[in-house]
């Protein structure tokens, strides 16, 4: 379990992770952002600063990070699960789609070859 619930951060230059983590939170804070000026931004790595020294909690750090992300627009919204099976079943192809397809159809002809190989081994004992 992590000590944060995941947050999917985008840097300015589009390069995508996710913050689980006191860790976490300085390296996303070293990478790229808008504007490393603003209030927030400036706020929170004063606080993941002092969190890894051991004067406040990384908690505390971790929701700065959060506030000044959202302010900057750098947090991933995540869709909600009923789009993301939406856009998958969408792309499922009907050419490709066989509801009765066997279940692991090489495992099944393995076996089967193997049965007949010991039916001819028997066959000349």
């Amino acid at each position: 379990m992590t000590p944060f619930p995941p947050v999917l951060f985008r840097t300015a230059r589009g390069y995508e992770f996710h913050v689980l983590s006191l860790h976490d939170v300085v390296r996303a804070l070293a990478m790229a952002w808008p504007s490393k000026d603003c209030e927030f931004y400036r706020s929170a790595a004063c606080l993941a600063e002092q969190a890894g020294q051991g004067w406040c909690t990384p908690r505390v750090a971790f929701d700065a990070f959060v506030v000044a992300a959202h302010k900057q627009g750098r947090i991933v919204q995540p869709g909600k699960l009923r789009d993301r099976v939406a856009r998958e079943l969408a792309a499922i192809e009907p050419d490709n789609f066989n509801p009765l397809r066997r279940a692991y159809p090489t495992r099944l002809r393995t076996r089967e070859v193997r049965k007949a190989v010991a039916m001819s081994h028997k066959s000349h004992i």
